[in-house]
This record gives C-alpha cells, sequence and structure tokens, in this order.
C-alpha cells in the first residue's frame, strides 16, 4: 500500500506539476503565466455560457414530450464517450511513452501497482474534461424538476465514479493493442496506422448503433403511445449504445423510487468490478507491450553499408527543418494521433454520419434546400483553416523540442527558414485534412473543379496566420521541460491559447463574411479573404522574426 500511495503522489506532482506551479507563483517573473491562464480562462467563459443556455432549451423539448431523463442520458452519454477517446490517448502516453518508465521497470514495482498510480492520476485529468460537460446537465435538470436532496447526493457519487469504465475500457484496451503491435523494427508504423484505423471504426460503429436504435424507436407503431406511457422509454432505447450512460441517466431520473438505487448500485459495482478486472490483466499485458518503447538496440544498422553520395547532397535548411518536424510527429505516435486525429476524424464523422444517417442524412438535406456550391466552399475554407491551429502543431513547434531546444539556437539556420520550415510542417498534415475533408464532401454533395482549386489554395493559404499565431505563442513561452511526449501538445497551456487567438481571427472573418455575403459577389468575398490571409501572413512573419531572434537569445 505505500508503495502505490508513493507512486500515485510522485506520479501526480509530475503530471500536474505541482512543484512547478508553486515556484512559479513565488518567481515574480513567471506570474504573468498564471495570469495568463486565467485570462485564457475568462475568455472561454461566454462561448460557455451559450452552451449552457442553448442546454436550457434542449431541456425543455424533451420536457415537452414527457422524456426529462432523455436530457441527463444526452450528459452522461457525451461524458462517457469524450473520455474513452481521449482515454485512448492519454492512456497511450501514459502507460508507455513517458520518461519515468525507463526507472520504474527495473524496480521491485508489480506493473498492477505502476498501472493503478498512473490510472489515477489519470483520473482527475478526466475530472477536468468531463465536469464542464456533466454538471450543467445536472444542475439543470435538478433546478428544473424540483428534486430532493438524494438526487444531489447520487450525483457526486456518480461524478467520482463516472470516468471509471470508459477509462478502464481504454485501458485494456490500449494494452492489448500494444502487446499484439510490439512486432518488428515498424512497430511504431503499425500502432500508428491500427490506432487511427480502430477510432475510425468506433466512431462508426457507434453512430450506426445510435442510428439503428433512432430508426426502430420511431418507426414503431406504437411509438407516441409509450412515449405517453414510459417517461424513461428513450433513455431506454437509445442507451443502448453505452449503458453505464443509461444506468447514471435513470438513477438520476428515479432518485426518489427504489429503481434509481438499483441502477446506482449497477453503476458503481460495474465500475469497482472494471477496474478490478483491468488491474488483473495488467499483470498479463502491461510489460509485453511496454518492452521496446523504452530500450535500444545497440546492434541496428549493423553490417549495412552507408551511401555517402546523399551526404554530399544539398538541401534548403527550410525543407531540412519540414522534414525533421514531420518526421518527428509521424515516428511519435503520441504526436501523430494527437496532429492528424483532429484533421481527419471530423470530416470522416462528417461522411459517416451521411452514410448512418439513411433518409435523414446530410446530402439529403442539402439537396432539399439547394444550398449554393459556392456557400460550401467557403464553409470548407473556414473549415480548413481552423484545422490550422486545432491540429497544435504551430502552438507546439517550439515545445516539442524540449530539453534539445538549444540545437535550434547553434544551428547555422536563418530566422527565416525556422518560420518557413515548421509552417510547411504544418501544411504538409493540412494536405491529408484536405484531401480527407474532400473525399468525404464528396459523397454528400458533388463540387466543381473551381471549388476544389478555391478549397485546396485558399484552406492552405488560411492555415498560415492560424499556424504563425500557434508560432508566436508557442515561442513567448516554450514548455521545453517536460518528461511525457502527451504533455507537450495536449497539457501545453499554449494550444489552448493558441485555439482562442485563432478562434477570435478566424471568428472575426466569418463574421464579416456573413456580414458582407448578400452584399457582393462570391468572387469578390473571394478576393478579400485572400487579401487578409496574405497580409496577416506577412505581419505575422515579421513579428515572428523579431520574436525568435529575441528568445533564442535569451532562453537558457
Amino acid at each position: 500500500m505505500n508503495k502505490i500511495l508513493s507512486l500515485i503522489k510522485t506520479d501526480f506532482n509530475t503530471t500536474f506539476g505541482l512543484s512547478s506551479i508553486a515556484y512559479s507563483f513565488k518567481n515574480k517573473k513567471n506570474r504573468w503565466q498564471l495570469i495568463l491562464f486565467g485570462i485564457a480562462m475568462l475568455s472561454i467563459v461566454p462561448s460557455y455560457f451559450l452552451i449552457v443556455k442553448s442546454l436550457d432549451g434542449m431541456y425543455d423539448i424533451y420536457a415537452q414530450i414527457g422524456q426529462r431523463s432523455m436530457f441527463l442520458l444526452t450528459g452522461f452519454l457525451a461524458s462517457q464517450i469524450l473520455i474513452f477517446f481521449l482515454g485512448l490517448l492519454y492512456v497511450m502516453s501514459k502507460y508507455y511513452f513517458s520518461n519515468d518508465m525507463a526507472h520504474l521497470v527495473p524496480l521491485p514495482i508489480k506493473p498492477s501497482y505502476i498501472i493503478g498510480s498512473k490510472f489515477a492520476t489519470l483520473m482527475i485529468s478526466e475530472y477536468l474534461t468531463s465536469l464542464p460537460i456533466i454538471l450543467p446537465f445536472i444542475i439543470i435538470y435538478g433546478t428544473k424538476s424540483g428534486v430532493g436532496p438524494l438526487y444531489w447526493l447520487y450525483s457526486i457519487l456518480l461524478i467520482i465514479f463516472l470516468p471509471v469504465v470508459p477509462l478502464v475500457l481504454a485501458s485494456i484496451v490500449v494494452m492489448i493493442f500494444m502487446k499484439y503491435t510490439n512486432i518488428g523494427a515498424k512497430k511504431d508504423l503499425i500502432r500508428t496506422v491500427s490506432a487511427v484505423l480502430f477510432l475510425i471504426g468506433m466512431i462508426y460503429i457507434q453512430l450506426k448503433i445510435q442510428t439503428i436504435a433512432q430508426n426502430a424507436l420511431v418507426q414503431g407503431s406504437d411509438f407516441l403511445v409509450n412515449l405517453i406511457k414510459d417517461s424513461n422509454l428513450l433513455v431506454r432505447k437509445l442507451g443502448v449504445s453505452f449503458p453505464p450512460s443509461q444506468w447514471a441517466a435513470l438513477t438520476l431520473a428515479n432518485s426518489s423510487s427504489f429503481v434509481g438505487v438499483i441502477n446506482l448500485l449497477t453503476f458503481v459495482v460495474v465500475g469497482i468490478i472494471s477496474f478490478t478486472l483491468m488491474i488483473f490483466l495488467s499483470e498479463y499485458l502491461f510489460f509485453d507491450g511496454l518492452i521496446g518503447n523504452i530500450e535500444v538496440s545497440a546492434s541496428k544498422g549493423r553490417g549495412k553499408k552507408i551511401d555517402t553520395s546523399d551526404l554530399s547532397r544539398e538541401t534548403k535548411p527550410y525543407i531540412a527543418l519540414a522534414k525533421k518536424e514531420l518526421i518527428m510527429l509521424f515516428k511519435t505516435p503520441v504526436y501523430l494521433l494527437n496532429a492528424i486525429g483532429g484533421v481527419i476524424i471530423f470530416p470522416l464523422i462528417l461522411v459517416m454520419t451521411n452514410f448512418t444517417g439513411g433518409d435523414q442524412s446530410l446530402s439529403t438535406a442539402i439537396q432539399m434546400l439547394s444550398v449554393d456550391t459556392g456557400y460550401i466552399a467557403l464553409a470548407c475554407i473556414g473549415f480548413i483553416s481552423g484545422l490550422g491551429m486545432l491540429n497544435s502543431i504551430g502552438c507546439t513547434t517550439f515545445s516539442r523540442e524540449g530539453k534539445c531546444f538549444w540545437l535550434q539556437r547553434t544551428l547555422p539556420i536563418r530566422i527565416e527558414d525556422q518560420i518557413i520550415g515548421r509552417v510547411l510542417s504544418s501544411l504538409g498534415v493540412q494536405v491529408i485534412g484536405i484531401v480527407t475533408l474532400l473525399i468525404s464532401v464528396f459523397f454528400i454533395v458533388k463540387l466543381d473543379i473551381l471549388s476544389i482549386v478555391l478549397i485546396v489554395v485558399l484552406g492552405l493559404l488560411g492555415s498560415i496566420p492560424m499556424t504563425q499565431l500557434g508560432m508566436v505563442i508557442d515561442i513567448l513561452r516554450p514548455m521545453l521541460d517536460w518528461d511525457n511526449p502527451q504533455k507537450a501538445m495536449k497539457q501545453n497551456l499554449n494550444v489552448l491559447i493558441g485555439m482562442g487567438a485563432g478562434t477570435l481571427y478566424l471568428g472575426g472573418l466569418i463574421f464579416l463574411t456573413i456580414k458582407i455575403i448578400d452584399k457582393f459577389y462570391l468572387g469578390f468575398i473571394y478576393g478579400l479573404i485572400t487579401v487578409i490571409f496574405i497580409l496577416s501572413s506577412l505581419i505575422l512573419f515579421k513579428l515572428l522574426q523579431v520574436l525568435i531572434s529575441k528568445q533564442f537569445e535569451a532562453l537558457e
């Protein structure tokens, strides 16, 4: 017990940097970072308030048809599915790519102790993710339904156990995945491709289950009669996609009856049993998947002849830097899934929603509304530009260098080449996003050649200032001292600040476009957007020249 408590304490401090936060608060020079974090959080409040207001309206809709419990199911389902998908990335990084594993493995510590301690800190991380989602659903339902004190007591218990099952599922999936893909010299590539395919498959299955449940529900002959008779009908039918969310919703919807107690006990007991199962399996799965990630083969490349003809070939510095950045992204599964995951997942969800939607698909809606392809192209350009910040490449480009950042300061590379090379690496990932988006859109609406060219050209052009905005933020406060590659991207405040800055930039451009879209031809709007993108890129390029030159000299 002492071992696991010590591991939890150490891992908790390492993960959340409590000592670093305390030092930053005491050090006057670093207090501005905490202030900046507070400002970033406050900037999100207006958007969050609007979302909560829309949820209030959603509750009223469910209340009108006598299915208020469906409102709770929506909250629990959204929270737990998000925890599962984010958990896949967090678990892989935390269990297998953390630098502390090289120190923990040689120690006389059971795998279950290591997994247990890391699971505890992951639980805290998932609370930070799930609470902003689930709390509005619980509070709105509780305040508008006139519930008793048991409702609030059950809510606390449900929130405590909320991340357990999805995080356990993510842990088991990742441990099995890492064990059986730990083969050959190309295991990183195998794991990355397999992980992407797995995510795509899981999203498709989830969407398909929900669509089948909805169609079966609505097509029933006695649907309206049953809807009036059973206030939990929608929860029972649609909750089959993830039963723990169904149990949680039924617990709160029936908090004053014995049904609520039964569902609460089911939710808690299943969580405890699943955690116990994960700890048991970790003894047989964990080390088999870990070996190879922390060891280096001394014989790699032995006996191979080196082709010296490439050594004399000259490469442009910015091309070499872009290649280095892309290789780093593609060879580190955690980076690749974070950078490319968001870029390809959203377009794939779009097309999979269309495939699983049947007659209610997006393509049918577009045909009925006769939407102009020019407007669809504009939306695609805005979407691609937004991915320029969402891929997190620009706002982590210097942070990902970590303790090797000093190399960039000593290499004979001009500041201009540093900027161009890092922007090119982001555009390389954007090309993947553009191709995925165009393929997805093809299944929804047929675009003409001109629209496709505009999407590609203006999408890439719009990605440049978005990437540069992230670079400005990252060079001002690079996160170089990390022991886990996940921290450089997912636990980096620069990503949050960058998304805020990108939202303001792109939001302002969207607002301008909406205001003038009825007053000018689309050709003029495309030209105006092009000018704005180019001017923004040039201004940010000049700003980056000054900041990078100054920071390369100032940073130690």
